[in-house]
C-alpha cells in the first residue's frame, strides 16, 4: 500500500474558505509569496512593497575607544585603529583577506612535497606501506 492511497480525508470547503482568506480571490500561480500585515493577505513576493522607507542616510558612529593588547594604548578613532594595524602587522580577526592568511613561503610547494616523503619514509620503516 503507498502512502497516495491512504490519505486523510480533506473538507474541501473549508480549505477553500481558508485558501480564499490567505490569498484572496484569485489563485495564485507558484512562486514566493510575502505576509503583508497591511491587508492581511499572502502577496507575490515581486508585488510586495514594504510601507517602510528609510527617511536619512545612516552615518556609521565612530569606534568606542579600546585599549591595544599589543602595547597596551588607548585606540580612540578609526584611523587610528588602521594605522595601528598596520604599523604593528596586526590583522583584524574576522575581516581577514583568504590570501593573507594563508602567507606561503616562495618555497612552499616543495616544503610540501619533502614533507609528504618524510611521511612516507616514516611509514615505510614502520612497515605500513
Amino acid at each position: 500500500m503507498s502512502k497516495g492511497s491512504n490519505q486523510r480525508p480533506v473538507d474541501l470547503e473549508k480549505f477553500e474558505n481558508n485558501f480564499g482568506a490567505i490569498f484572496g480571490d484569485k489563485r495564485p500561480e507558484r512562486g514566493s509569496f510575502v505576509w503583508c500585515e497591511e491587508t492581511k493577505r499572502m502577496v507575490p513576493k515581486e508585488d510586495y512593497f514594504s510601507s517602510y522607507t528609510p527617511s536619512a542616510h545612516y552615518v556609521m558612529p565612530d569606534i568606542q575607544p579600546y585599549q591595544s593588547m599589543q602595547t597596551g594604548e588607548m585606540i580612540n578613532s578609526r584611523s587610528q585603529h588602521r594605522s595601528h594595524l598596520k604599523q604593528h602587522g596586526l590583522i583584524e580577526i574576522g575581516n581577514e583577506i583568504k590570501t593573507a592568511m594563508t602567507r606561503q613561503s616562495p618555497d612552499h610547494k616543495k616544503e610540501t612535497a619533502a614533507r609528504k616523503q618524510a611521511i612516507a619514509e616514516v611509514m615505510r620503516q614502520k612497515g605500513y606501506l
